[in-house]
C-alpha cells in the first residue's frame, strides 16, 4: 500500500512538471520572453568585443576567429529573436526556441574547439562553460517548468557529448599536450560539471514554482476570484505593445453592475459580495479566449478583446449582457434564487499612438454615456447609439 502511494505521489509530481503553465505563468512568461531576449541582445553585443580584446592581450588566433565568428552569428540571431518575441512573446514555441538557441550556442562554440584539435580548452573552459548556467538560469523568466527541464536536459546531453568527443582525442593528461594551459583533464571536475548543470535546473524550476505563488496572490483579486486591476495594467499595456507592432485590432470593455447600491441596500453587503462572486465568475466562463477579464474596482469590471473591432466587440457585448438579464442568482440568507442585476457596458477600441489610460478613458465615457441613457445597454465610443 505504502509502495503505492509513493509511485501516486511521483507520477502526480511528474504530471505536475510536465503540465503547460495556466494563463497567468503565460502572461509573466511573455513579458519574461521579452526580458530575455533583450538580455540575450546586451550580453551577445558584450561578447562580440570579447574576441578582439583578446586577440590584442595576446590570445591564439584560433580562439579569436572562433570566438568572433560565433559571436557575429550570435548577434544576428539575438536580433532577430527580440523582433520575433516582441510580436509574438506569447507563443509557447518561442520560449523552447530560444532556450534551444542559448545552450546550442554554447555547445557549438565548445565543439569548434574540438574541431580546431583544443579539447582541454572544450571541457576546462572558464568562460563558455559558466553560461551553460546563467541560460538554465534565465529560464525562470518563462514561467514554464517545461522550458526549465528541456533547456537542463539539452545542456546535459550536448555538454556530456563535448566530453566524450574530447576524451576521444586520447589520454588528455599524456605529456605530449603540454604545456596544459587550460589545465588537465578530471573525471571528478567533468562530473561536477554535469552537476552543476542539474542543480542549476532544479533552482530554476524552485523559482518557476516560487513565482507562480507570489504571481497568484499579487494577481488575483480576494473577493471574486478573477484577475485585479494590477494584473489588468501590465497585460494591456502588452496587448497594446503587440497591437503597435501587428498593426491588429484590440477592444476594450468597461463593465459596471447596474444599481448595485440598490442591491446591497436590499439584500445586504454578504449578499452584495455573492453577486460580485457570481458575476465574476460568469463572466470569466463566457468571454472567449483570447478575451481576458479584471476586476477593475468596486462593482467595476474591464475585459480585454485582442483582434476585435469595436463594432463586433459591441455586439459581442450586448449578446453578453443579454445573458444577464434572464439569469437568476443563489445569495445567503434567501431560499430562493433572485434576479442577477444587469450590466451597462461601455468599449472603446484601440488607435495608433493611444495609451492604455486614454483607452480606458473612452471606455469608460462610453460607459457612463449606457448608464445615462437608461442602464442595462452597451455603447461603443464614437457611436451615436448602443450596440444592437
Amino acid at each position: 500500500m505504502r509502495r503505492g502511494r509513493t509511485k501516486e505521489r511521483w507520477t502526480g509530481a511528474i504530471r505536475r512538471l510536465l503540465d503547460p503553465p495556466d494563463e497567468l505563468m503565460l502572461e509573466a512568461g511573455a513579458i519574461g520572453e521579452v526580458l530575455v531576449a533583450r538580455i540575450r541582445l546586451v550580453v551577445v553585443s558584450l561578447i562580440v568585443l570579447m574576441p578582439p580584446i583578446a586577440w590584442l592581450s595576446g590570445a591564439r588566433i584560433e580562439e579569436v576567429v572562433t570566438g568572433g565568428a560565433m559571436a557575429s552569428v550570435a548577434l544576428v540571431f539575438a536580433v532577430v529573436l527580440l523582433h520575433k518575441v516582441r510580436r509574438d512573446g506569447a507563443a509557447v514555441r518561442w520560449r523552447f526556441l530560444s532556450a534551444a538557441f542559448d545552450i546550442t550556442s554554447i555547445s557549438l562554440v565548445l565543439a569548434l574547439f574540438l574541431v580546431q584539435g583544443l579539447p582541454h580548452v572544450a571541457i576546462n573552459s572558464r568562460v563558455v562553460y559558466e553560461l551553460y548556467l546563467l541560460s538554465i538560469a534565465a529560464t525562470a523568466l518563462r514561467g514554464d517548468r517545461r522550458v526549465c527541464l528541456f533547456a537542463g536536459g539539452l545542456a546535459l546531453v550536448q555538454y556530456g557529448a563535448i566530453i566524450a568527443a574530447a576524451v576521444s582525442f586520447g589520454d588528455l593528461n599524456d605529456a605530449s599536450w603540454a604545456p596544459f594551459l587550460y589545465g588537465f583533464h578530471s573525471w571528478g571536475d567533468q562530473m561536477s560539471r554535469l552537476i552543476l548543470i542539474a542543480a542549476m535546473t532544479l533552482l530554476a524550476l524552485a523559482c518557476v514554482h516560487q513565482t507562480r505563488k507570489l504571481l497568484q496572490l499579487s494577481s488575483q483579486d480576494r473577493l471574486t476570484g478573477i484577475r485585479n486591476r494590477a494584473w489588468l495594467d501590465s497585460r494591456l499595456e502588452r496587448e497594446l505593445g503587440e497591437a503597435a507592432l501587428t498593426r491588429r485590432s484590440v477592444a476594450l470593455a468597461m463593465i459596471d453592475v447596474d444599481d448595485f447600491k440598490e442591491f446591497n441596500d436590499r439584500f445586504g453587503h454578504l449578499a452584495g459580495d455573492a453577486a460580485l462572486r457570481s458575476i465574476a465568475e460568469r463572466l470569466a466562463e463566457r468571454i472567449e479566449s483570447p478575451g481576458v477579464v479584471a476586476r477593475y474596482g468596486g462593482e467595476e469590471f474591464t475585459v480585454i478583446l485582442p483582434d476585435v473591432d469595436p463594432p463586433d466587440a459591441g455586439r459581442r457585448l450586448d449578446v453578453l449582457r443579454a445573458t444577464f438579464e434572464s439569469d437568476r442568482i443563489d445569495l445567503p440568507g434567501n431560499e430562493n434564487p433572485v434576479a442577477s442585476p444587469t450590466l451597462s457596458i461601455g468599449v472603446a477600441g484601440w488607435a495608433a499612438g493611444d495609451s492604455a489610460e486614454a483607452l480606458i478613458d473612452r471606455a469608460d465615457r462610453a460607459l457612463i454615456r449606457a448608464k445615462r441613457a437608461g442602464r442595462n445597454r452597451v455603447v461603443v465610443a464614437d457611436a451615436d447609439a448602443p450596440a444592437a
